[in-house]
């Protein structure tokens, strides 16, 4: 399909507009219920754009995060320029107990209190409500455990804060062991 066959397709670009206006990441459920297409026309659209962001050297691109959602972000390139003018870890300011115990969230979600301050060894409260009011942790759910603990995970703000597109893409623990 030639670029200028794909600049005709109002279905592809109805799913970019709701990409760009979301300005999250949007399931592919949703996607269908606003334009009104089957799950397959949907995907198509999402893989034309994708093909259109490469093919042109587009500042845009799509990204799917573990949960299977698509978010409409800038190249990465472009963010690495721009991230010292927009970058919102800039404007968090994490202690090392906040990056150690988000650090245990995101290798070993989903993950309860108590599992939490049993590897730190320190009460943690606290920090995880800095956490969730920062957005990089949500609640995933209770374990079904004595007591049902609630269970907590990282969000998709965590991914882009961090410059992930998923958590594949945290380095693996072993970089991080003494020897």
């Amino acid at each position: 399909m030639s670029l200028d066959q794909m600049s005709d397709n109002p279905t592809r670009n109805l799913v970019e507009a709701i990409l760009f206006l979301e300005n999250r990441p949007v399931n592919l459920q949703h996607l269908v219920k606003i334009t009104g297409m089957s799950a397959e026309e949907t995907r198509a659209c999402i893989e034309e754009l994708r093909l259109r962001y490469s093919d042109t050297s587009s500042s845009f691109m799509i990204t799917q995060n573990d949960s299977g959602d698509f978010h409409l972000t800038i190249s990465d390139a472009l963010y690495k320029q721009l991230s010292m003018h927009y970058d919102s870890r800039k404007k968090m300011r994490l202690s090392n107990q906040a990056l150690e115990t988000l650090a245990i969230v995101a290798y070993r979600q989903p993950v309860t209190r108590a599992e939490i301050e049993k590897i730190r060894g320190v009460k943690v409260g606290h920090v995880l409500k800095l956490l969730i009011d920062y957005q990089l942790i949500k609640f995933a759910g209770k374990k079904d455990t004595v007591g049902k603990p609630m269970m907590y995970r990282t969000t998709d703000y965590f991914l882009r804060s961090f410059g992930l597109l998923s958590l594949k893409d945290l380095p693996p623990l072993s970089e991080f062991e003494k020897e």
